[in-house]
């Protein structure tokens, strides 16, 4: 891949990050299932492990008929390769107002498929008091 190119494909990887984590902020479940692999997994900071697009899919559906809460995502670091895309993000989810907010890392992983990318790995850890 030349300069030019490299540019573009990280911008695509920027752009799809954005639209993944807009769409969990919009609550809309097309942005965020276009951004989905089939085989993705998810480990949502429970512990528990969805696995398959139908699944983690179906977890969000019920997730964002919730109206209540509210989230935000700040990127800690993140890189991009020919084939896949990572970003670290520091996530506060509010459950609804007033609430204690729940703060967790999330890991990130897209890997590239036919020419876009697709998350194919979720973890998200809680942040624990030093």
């Amino acid at each position: 891949m030349d300069v030019q190119d490299v540019q573009d494909w990280q911008r695509d990887a920027d752009a799809t990050v954005a639209a993944h984590l807009g769409a969990v902020v919009g609550r809309d479940l097309d942005t965020y299932a276009a951004t989905v692999h089939q085989d993705v997994t998810v480990i949502i900071p429970s512990g528990r492990m969805l696995r398959g697009a139908a699944e983690v899919i179906g977890f969000h559906r019920e997730w964002f008929a919730d109206r209540a809460w509210t989230y935000t995502a700040d990127p800690v670091s993140g890189s991009t390769t020919d084939s896949t895309a990572t970003r670290v993000l520091r996530v506060r989810v509010v459950g609804e107002p007033g609430a204690e907010p729940s703060e967790f890392l999330m890991g990130l992983t897209f890997t590239a498929v036919s020419g876009r990318w697709l998350l194919i790995h979720d973890q998200c850890t809680v942040l624990r008091p030093d």
